[in-house]
């Protein structure tokens, strides 16, 4: 019995299938396999079901994973002391939503390819309504972490506090000088913009209306934040972007501030990974996101319609 049989037992019981395992330790399908089976031959027993598409844990298996789930995370200690940070290899999978993309994602990658040059990078972004998809496919072990609003409520996943993102009430000029840039004022005639009601600022919208008791007549909903922050540019309606766009866009003349809007919730972003996921991998991607995070923009320019509203 070796650690690299262990980690292949382990990585292949807690992933999705042999070809998710073996890309998580930079192996091939048939290496992984010889390992597990060297494993079983050396316990005497049969650790997976193979007779269906999907190899299965045994009962056997069942028992020994609580087991070898210990051994790694002492083994991982020992390896730790005394020595540098490891350099990283294989894939690494993970999701985003549009606001962390558009903002440190680039500079979060430009760290990671610096410090694990043999590491393969695939980042996923999803856009408003489908952030949830992220905590689902980190649980069911299909991405290696993703970042999120709000802590998720799977016991499946483990979540790491990055940062915050403050939001603003923002309209065109044209549409502040209709109702003297009060919100209450500007509601019943206007459309409000926002992400879908599934998306994490769509609470914070609703808390901060019903504190002034407003009533909303039309509502306009997309996906997208950059498609959302160019609509209120033309002037479709009113809404909320995040604080550090509204800054940027109100400095050049694009966006204004509305008037009589209570304070909005600030959005807290996690770092997600699946609990059994015991691999040196997010650490390291932990420890670097915390230092990089910063929601805001480096560059509004693609934002910009070369005309002001």
């Amino acid at each position: 019995m070796t650690l690299k049989q262990l980690e292949a037992f382990y990585l292949a019981a807690t992933s999705p299938n042999f070809m998710i395992a073996a890309e998580r330790l930079h192996i091939s399908v048939s290496t992984l396999s010889k390992r597990i089976t060297d494993l079983e031959h050396s316990l005497r027993s049969i650790l997976f079901d193979r007779s269906s598409l999907r190899a299965r844990l045994t009962s056997e298996g069942e028992q020994l994973l609580p087991h070898v789930e210990q051994l790694l995370k002492q083994a991982n200690v020992v390896a730790g002391m005394g020595r540098q940070a490891e350099i990283l290899r294989g894939r690494c999978h993970f999701g985003v939503g549009e606001l962390s993309a558009l903002t440190w994602l680039p500079t979060f990658i430009a760290r990671l390819q610096t410090a694990h040059p043999d590491l393969q990078l695939d980042p996923v972004v999803e856009a408003g309504s489908s952030l949830g998809n992220l905590a689902r496919r980190v649980a069911e072990g299909d991405l290696d972490f993703a970042v999120i609003a709000n802590r998720p409520s799977d016991n499946r996943i483990k979540a790491e506090y990055l940062g915050s993102a403050g939001f603003a009430w923002v309209c065109s000029p044209a549409l502040h000088r209709q109702g003297e840039g009060r919100l209450p004022a500007l509601l019943p005639d206007c459309a409000l913009i926002s992400l879908p009601p599934s998306s994490g600022t769509a609470l914070i919208i609703e808390q901060s209306l019903q504190s002034i008791d407003a009533t909303v007549a039309r509502r306009l909903h997309c996906n997208s934040w950059a498609v959302i922050a160019q609509l209120l540019i033309q002037g479709l309606g009113l809404g909320v972007l995040p604080e550090s766009w509204a800054d940027q866009l109100v400095q050049a003349g694009l966006l204004v501030r509305l008037r009589g809007t209570p304070p909005l919730a600030a959005l807290d972003y996690f770092l997600i990974s699946r609990e059994r996921d015991l691999r040196p991998l997010v650490g390291a991607c932990l420890d670097i996101a915390c230092e990089v995070v910063n929601f805001k923009p480096t560059d509004i320019g693609f934002l910009h319609t070369g005309t002001r509203a």
